[in-house]
Formats: structure tokens, C-alpha cells, sequence
């Protein structure tokens, strides 16, 4: 259990750091929810770095939080644009942050 939120940290991270590549599908996606591409940088700089913070557990509830709040934001993009497929992987992404945000652990600076 101690390997879950690092790796699943670790997994946004990369994630978000296609985004930040410039990858063009990410580009189109983003253009898709009437996103700008400064829009798609901020998120995937959320991601990247909430993604980081979900290892050690000192910032773990930091990170999800971050996730979370980008995620939701995501998500609701995605299902008024009617993108199941979408809203079904950030869906997944948000319960990761939530579960971070929830997780018991060292107190961050934050909460």
C-alpha cells in the first residue's frame, strides 16, 4: 500500500507532462473543449506537479487536493461537451486526487 500513491502520483505526472510536450492530440482535445492551449498548459502543470507531491506523504494531501480541483474542472468541461470516453479516464484521475486529499498520513503545511 505504500507504493499506491507515489505510483499513481507518478502516473499523472506523465500524463501531464505530454500535455506540457505539446503533444497535438492533447492540443485538439483541449481545442475540442473550447480550452486555449495557455488553458491546457496550466492544467497539465497542475497535474505534473500534483502528481509529484502524491509520493511522499508530507504533500500527498496536497497533491489530490491540486488534482482534485483540476480534475473537477476537467471533468465538468468533459461532460457538458458530452465526451463520455474523456470524462471516464479524468473521472478516474479525480477519485485518485480525492483519495489523496483523504488519505491518512503526516500533516502537509497546508491541512
Amino acid at each position: 500500500m505504500s507504493y499506491l500513491y507515489p505510483a499513481l502520483g507518478a502516473a499523472v505526472a506523465i500524463a501531464g507532462s505530454d500535455k506540457l510536450a505539446g503533444d497535438k492530440r492533447y492540443s485538439r482535445m483541449f481545442r475540442h473543449l473550447g480550452w486555449s492551449r495557455d488553458n491546457m498548459r496550466a492544467a497539465a502543470a497542475a497535474e505534473v506537479v500534483g502528481g509529484l507531491l502524491m509520493g511522499p506523504r508530507s504533500t500527498r494531501r496536497v497533491g489530490g487536493a491540486l488534482l482534485t480541483a483540476t480534475s473537477a474542472a476537467l471533468l465538468i468541461s468533459e461532460l457538458r461537451h458530452g465526451d463520455d470516453r474523456l470524462a471516464l479516464a479524468r473521472g478516474l484521475v479525480f477519485m485518485a486526487g480525492v483519495a489523496a486529499l483523504l488519505a491518512p498520513g503526516k500533516k502537509a503545511v497546508l491541512f
